[in-house]
């Protein structure tokens, strides 16, 4: 008899678990597809109730950590990827997101050493570099934020954001004619970028093309720059 009890009880065991394993993926595939689909609180509620069931998941805090830092909620998106990392370490896109945490707060040096560490465990990923570049530009190294810009297009051609900040960074290096090249080529892959509209205008009355600087200060107003209209006022007739 106490056998069988002990069997019961084991198989009891046995469902439960299997139960519980198949409700954390449930839950975990429904919060990415409502990630997927920007409901970004919605992808919190069910990764929140899947960590209740299995809390040393460094997958699920790494997931709602993303789903918290597209909601702008930077400190606690970075509790949950502190919390993954230290579940798992070893993980690249927890590291790059918590550099783009560490971005968004102005740790410039702290994000460095995050997208440092995601480059050396994923040698191939292109948005680690682009970030990475992006924040050395912000410390004005513009010579290693171009190196940076360079390996992102090579790993992806068709990345827009990474011509914009390399046109950035030339711009500032007063490389122009690359500059513009590059503004270019970010517009034909994504004409709404608006800061590329409204940079190249810089360049163009840099240069003294007065007419084609105000074209794209009109585009850059149209898409909700606002100092364009400074400019418009000032040298647009």
């Amino acid at each position: 008899m106490k056998t069988k009890f002990y069997y019961f009880l084991l198989m009891l065991f046995l469902i439960g678990s299997a139960c519980s394993r198949r409700s954390v993926s449930n839950l975990s595939k429904s919060g990415l597809e409502k990630a997927q689909s920007a409901d970004f609180a919605g992808a919190i509620a069910e990764y929140t109730k899947a960590i209740n069931l299995k809390p040393d998941n460094a997958e699920l805090y790494k997931l709602r950590g993303i789903a918290k830092y597209e909601l702008d909620d930077y400190n606690g998106a970075a509790q949950d990827l502190n919390r993954s990392i230290v579940l798992k370490d070893g993980d690249a896109e927890a590291y790059k997101y918590r550099g783009d945490i560490k971005t968004q707060l102005k740790d410039l040096n702290g994000a460095l050493l995050d997208y440092d560490k995601a480059i050396n465990l994923n040698t191939d990923y292109a948005s680690a570099y682009n970030n990475r570049g992006y924040c050395r530009s912000r410390l004005k190294d513009f010579a290693g934020a171009i190196t940076d810009f360079n390996r992102a297009l090579i790993l992806k051609p068709d990345y827009a954001v990474a011509f914009q900040n390399r046109a950035n960074a030339r711009f500032r290096t007063r490389a122009f004619q690359e500059a513009l090249a590059d503004y270019n080529s970010a517009l034909n892959l994504n004409p709404n970028l608006a800061e590329a509209y409204y940079n190249r205008a810089m360049i163009f009355q840099t240069l003294k093309n007065n007419k084609m600087a105000c074209q794209d200060w009109h585009k850059a107003a149209e898409k909700g720059i606002t100092q364009a209209a400074t400019y418009i006022r000032k040298f647009c007739r």
